[in-house]
């Protein structure tokens, strides 16, 4: 059963990854998934898409739950589960054209070694989009409705470290990596998407 927080974001998943489509004209190559939770993410870009996908999650039963959700959906691309945390991926260094997280940035240990792991596993001309926002294509009556879900989450997870742009600009700054912009949801002033260039 689904918790009703991933309930109410359901129908954001498929307007993020068409948005990602449209800004970096993907079709193939390896895609991360880090911190895919149910999958969500990930499953939106491989249903519209060829890209080989990599589901990483610390949570044991999240990947579960995300096998799950890609079997059921019967995809036709390669798909693998990664049981890692952000801050040690298991990957070579220039592995993956594209990392995708939304949303679970907040919850990450060591924000700075994550970002900085990111940005070695990405291939040279790789793309990684990581960060909470709702996407530019999500209606603002749809926004509207999820309007009081971060305070929420906020409130549920005090002791997880949530970033407003102030604090993606200190975590880009402290991470040290060059090709990184804070990019913003339309419709909202405040930068809540990293977006890293290799």
């Amino acid at each position: 059963m689904l918790s009703e927080g991933f309930l109410k974001l359901l129908p954001v998943y498929p307007l993020i990854a068409q948005q990602i489509i449209d800004d970096y004209h993907l079709d193939s190559g390896i895609c991360i998934d880090i911190g895919t939770g149910p999958g969500y993410m990930g499953l939106e870009l491989a249903k519209i898409t060829n890209l080989e996908m990599y589901f990483l999650d610390l949570d044991k039963k999240s990947l579960q739950k995300a096998k799950e959700n890609v079997a059921a959906c019967e995809l036709d691309n390669t798909v693998h589960f990664i049981e890692a945390d952000v801050s040690a991926l298991p990957f070579e260094d220039n592995f993956a054209d594209f990392v995708v997280s939304r949303g679970s940035l907040w919850f990450w240990k060591d924000q700075v070694k994550g970002v900085q792991e990111i940005y070695r596993v990405l291939k040279k001309g790789g793309i990684a989009f990581i960060g909470g926002g709702l996407g530019r294509y999500t209606p603002a009556t749809m926004r509207e409705r999820l309007k009081g879900r971060r305070r929420l989450v906020q409130e549920k997870h005090k002791d997880v470290k949530f970033l407003d742009e102030s604090g993606l600009r200190e975590l880009i700054k402290e991470s040290g990596l060059p090709g990184c912009r804070i990019v913003s949801d339309e419709g909202e002033g405040a930068g809540t998407w990293i977006e890293i260039r290799k």
